[in-house]
């Protein structure tokens, strides 16, 4: 055994206990429902409460209230930090060689990580001012600087690394993205108000404290488990590529990747995108949407039913957000017949119309309804589809580069979403808590207003991202590249479909021998005859197999 052989024989990443439970060389259901629905559900959850609602709980304190600059610079220089971490964990990732891939490992690494951030920030111990703010912003910091790009780096990365099938990838991108809109949506506009109408009929500050407490406590255990979930049943194929094939991979520096990167016009069209679209998604998010209702709705009558802010937010939320949650069944067919990137501009069209309606009329429930209801059509395709262009681009820098620039490109990515989301809600409450403002109007243009321009100009933008035109030949042009590698060195090169079904079959071969070693553990445990069990087992297939 060489020292290569040797070093992967150690290595912590090739223990049973560790390994994906996913064994099938194609994307199949399992996987996508606990690695890409059930697991990053349950952590986006909580990631999207804290990120949202923690000024709402620290907004608790009075003192806090009153020192005036603490909420606004906490985020602010909070950012600094954040998007440190998030380059350093995106170049890590580049970096990292495991049999369970380059990625994946650092899902597991933020389990633990998640689950005391989240309970921390929200336990403050009863200390003097001074160093209540110390502990707020070192907790929250653990959270956002440290916990939260753990997972989110490699979170993001999974659908461009989990296969070369564009069919697959496609329906994956938008598996994956319905856990995002659900905490977002869902989970952050409609269920958390209800959540803090609870929380605040504690009355006292104490009282609604200890709510919070237990709330976050909640989400946080069920973030580590989902972490671990989505962890174990996810595959890197695109990773294990290299040693399949028996190439030695090179290392590329991250200076290198970015360079490469910055050369290339769709990976800036993609990367602006993201800063302004999710510029808009902060400034409609569940903090400022609850500011909005509770500045234009905080007492209105709804066919004869007096509801408050929260409850117009949930209404709002959960009528509008109908077309979005409905969008995953029908989006990916149109983005088939009519193209990733012209969808996505529908959307972006159907958006401005919303908010242009909204504005309107501002204070009324069924104008900003209907507006709300455009505007959550047009979030479809980039809520469902962004990722699968995301994923092109970065084939496309492998094409034309000879190397995959996934570790500083997620790097890249996650810190413009780490200063977008950072600065977002400090810059609307600069100006909304700014005495000079007026609070409702400055409600109204970060809610409603922004998108309006913003996503004017991603339209001209995308008009330039022609990244799916050549995509299958680029992607054939890996796989020569691939080829000549393998013979180069002397090996013998298998086409990626009989590589496939070879890998199906010893998948299929595996689970097989597992199931009659379990059979025959249970028989023996059971004082049973193994051969009469079997025999039962085999009949029942072959029926089950005849009703089909």
């Amino acid at each position: 055994m060489n020292s290569r052989e040797n070093s992967k024989a150690k290595s912590i990443w090739d223990l049973p206990l560790l390994s994906t439970r996913i064994r099938s060389a194609n994307v199949k259901f399992t996987e996508m429902l606990f690695g890409y629905f059930v697991g990053p559900l349950g952590v986006l959850i909580m990631t999207t409460v804290v990120s949202t609602y923690y000024l709402t709980f620290y907004r608790t304190y009075d003192d806090i209230v009153n020192q005036g600059s603490f909420l606004t610079l906490l985020p602010l220089i909070s950012v600094i930090p954040m998007v440190l971490s998030n380059i350093i964990i995106g170049i890590l990732i580049g970096r990292t060689k495991t049999s369970q891939g380059k990625a994946r490992p650092y899902l597991i690494t933020a389990a633990p990580l998640l689950l005391v951030s989240g309970i921390l920030v929200f336990f403050i111990p009863d200390l003097p001012l001074g160093p209540r703010m110390v502990w707020m912003a070192v907790t929250y910091n653990l959270f956002a600087a440290i916990a939260s790009p753990m997972y989110s780096s490699p979170h993001y990365l999974m659908v461009s690394l989990s296969t070369r099938n564009l069919k697959q990838r496609g329906t994956l991108s938008v598996v994956s993205n319905i856990p995002a809109v659900a905490a977002n949506g869902f989970i952050s506009s409609i269920v958390m108000p209800l959540i803090l109408s609870w929380i605040k009929a504690a009355g006292s500050a104490a009282g609604q404290q200890g709510r919070w407490q237990t709330v976050m406590a909640g989400f946080s255990v069920i973030a580590f488990f989902a972490c671990l979930l989505e962890y174990f049943f996810t595959r890197e194929r695109i990773t294990e590529e290299s040693t399949k094939l028996d190439i030695k991979e090179e290392t590329i520096p991250a200076a290198k990747q970015l360079k490469a990167a910055m050369k290339d016009k769709y990976w800036w069209i993609i990367m602006i995108f993201y800063a302004l679209y999710q510029s808009g998604v902060m400034f409609k998010g569940g903090f400022i949407f609850n500011i909005y209702c509770n500045e234009f709705f905080s007492r209105v009558n709804v066919l004869g039913m007096e509801m408050n802010g929260e409850m117009v937010q949930s209404v709002l939320a959960l009528i509008s957000g109908i077309p979005l949650a409905a969008g995953m069944l029908f989006i990916w067919p149109l983005a088939n017949r009519f193209g990733k990137r012209n969808m996505v501009i529908a959307g972006l069209v159907s958006s401005i119309i919303g908010s242009i309606i909204c504005v309107s009329s501002p204070a009324s429930f069924w104008v900003v309804l209907v507006g709300q209801t455009f505007k959550g059509i047009g979030s479809i395709p980039g809520a469902y589809i962004m990722m699968a262009l995301f994923a092109d681009v970065l084939d496309h820098l492998e094409a034309r580069f000879g190397f995959r620039c996934d570790g500083v490109s997620m790097s890249v990515y996650t810190a413009v979403l780490t200063v977008v989301n950072g600065l977002a809600v400090a810059f609307f409450l600069f100006f909304y808590d700014n005495s000079g403002m007026n609070p409702a109007g400055v409600a109204e243009f970060f809610f409603v207003g922004f998108e309006i321009f913003a996503h004017a100009a991603l339209i001209i933008l995308l008009l330039f991202l022609n990244v799916e035109k050549n995509i299958g030949e680029e992607q054939k042009q890996i796989l020569e590249r691939q080829k000549a590698a393998v013979i180069a060195s002397g090996g013998v090169w298998i086409e990626p479909e009989e590589r496939e079904r070879l890998e199906q079959e010893k998948a299929d071969r595996e689970a097989e021998e597992a199931r009659k070693r379990e059979l025959q553990e249970y028989c023996r445990k059971k004082g049973l005859s193994f051969e009469e069990e079997e025999r039962k087992y085999q009949e029942k297939k072959v029926r089950k197999k005849g009703k089909k």
